[in-house]
């Protein structure tokens, strides 16, 4: 009996999401635990297993179509059979508990047994013979599901193609036929590396310099949305102040000469610290803890820290859980985990939802200073430039330290300006001296 493939449900807050892309084409065998398909959801993609043995039935929705979690996206079964009844959704520990919907197959002819008598016509057979195809693999489109020289053809001069590298293509307008596959078929790889080269600059000194199309990934789509729906709907104040880090900078260099005594040590960064500063104060700052819903304000009595981690093509934030009860050497595991598994596409959709809290730092980029955008549904974010030998006065005295510019951005729907300086007159005061941390 045919299995239904379903959306899974990948995290607690996981309502829908749509298949980036099928590893595996109709009518190609696969085995249980085989990397199956990648599913997008508003956060990031998880690659995802094939819940069954058998072969690659349907497809029943289009690259990209958003589906809610439970509804049917394909089905495995016998090379022979149909999946025109019910099908029982596989156990798998990511798919939902609910029954699945009935699946429809997809346009096309249903895979054929191996050495099956496939209806065609005599010509198609001559043709098939000669070019080396097993005409069972050609849809029809002859009368009655019969198998015409037309189709053969067609089979023999289209390349083999996956559904994303097919959909680049597209649109791109780069023409299949003109790629060289650097496998059995074209994948995306294929027609990224043709549509990475610009068009050349024209040599009579025209003014167009050539252009190139790139595709929106879902990763910059997601990111595109949010950011935009942030600009416009949050009226966000920013705020600056700068910073002597001597203090911070000491602190972190003790508590690392201690780890590296011990077996696995992990390093403190700045933002590590940071996060445990924040947690504290944020505590005592609620309103910059919240979030914002469409009919009420949400306060939230722990504190969850995403931070920003730099991707190939964007940037994904993840959060550590309940920063207000955990240790510096704690955090500071969980961020480079979670690190890790950001880079390596491993991140779960838990571990990018139920932030209250973000901090974006790009002082190790060389960035002086910045205006973060707020990651809704939250209140606030910190933004943290570079570190650098600046001249100050101190005790009426110049002196040179080292310097940095925080910058917070806080909606002003929930917080208003004094709560916002609290804030950030709070945190400023435990970096320079994190004594105060105790008190």
């Amino acid at each position: 009996m045919a299995v239904t493939i379903t959306m899974p449900k990948l995290g607690l807050t996981m309502n829908s999401g749509s298949v980036a892309e099928w590893k595996k084409q109709i009518g190609d065998p696969v085995k249980k635990g085989e990397l199956l398909y990648v599913v997008a959801t508003d956060k990031l993609t998880v690659d995802v297993e094939s819940p069954a043995d058998g072969v690659l039935l349907a497809i029943t929705i289009k690259p990209g179509e958003e589906v809610k979690v439970g509804d049917p996206i394909g089905a495995i079964g016998d090379p022979d059979e149909k999946v025109d009844d019910t099908s029982t959704p596989a156990e798998s520990s990511a798919a939902p508990t609910a029954q699945a919907p009935v699946v429809q197959a997809a346009p096309i002819a249903a895979p054929t047994i191996k050495g099956e008598r496939v209806p065609s016509s005599p010509k198609a057979k001559k043709i098939a013979r000669e070019k080396g195809i097993d005409i069972a693999t050609v849809a029809p489109t002859g009368p009655n599901g019969w198998v015409v020289a037309k189709d053969v053809e067609n089979a023999s001069a289209a390349p083999k193609v996956s559904p994303v590298a097919a959909k680049m293509a597209a649109d791109t307008g780069v023409d299949l036929a003109s790629i060289n596959a650097s496998g059995s078929r074209i994948m995306k790889a294929d027609v990224a590396a043709v549509t990475s080269q610009a068009t050349a600059p024209s040599v009579f000194g025209a003014s167009s310099v050539g252009e190139r199309r790139i595709p929106m990934t879902q990763m910059r789509r997601v990111i595109g949305e949010r950011m935009l729906a942030s600009t416009t709907s949050i009226p966000s104040v920013h705020y600056f102040v700068d910073v002597d880090m001597t203090a911070l900078n000491a602190m972190r260099a003790g508590y690392n000469e201690r780890l590296s005594k011990k077996e696995g040590a992990v390093k403190i960064s700045i933002n590590d610290i940071l996060m445990k500063f924040c947690a504290k104060i944020l505590l005592d700052c609620p309103l910059l803890n919240g979030s914002v819903e469409p009919d009420a304000f949400v306060m939230h009595e722990y504190v969850n820290i995403g931070f920003a981690v730099a991707l190939p093509g964007g940037l994904m934030v993840p959060n550590i859980k309940n920063v207000q009860n955990k240790g510096l050497e704690t955090i500071a595991r969980e961020r480079a985990e979670l690190v890790s598994q950001t880079r390596k596409g491993g991140l779960s959709p838990d571990s990018m939802s139920g932030g209250t809290f973000t901090i974006s730092n790009l002082g190790m980029m060389g960035v002086d200073k910045f205006t973060p955008i707020i990651n809704p549904p939250e209140v606030a974010i910190l933004g943290v430039g570079t570190t650098r030998e600046m001249p100050v006065v101190k005790n009426g005295e110049i002196v040179i330290r080292p310097m940095a510019t925080l910058c917070l951005a806080a909606d002003h729907r929930l917080a208003d300006g004094a709560d916002a300086a609290d804030f950030i007159a709070k945190l400023s005061g435990l970096i320079e001296d994190p004594n105060l941390f105790l008190l």
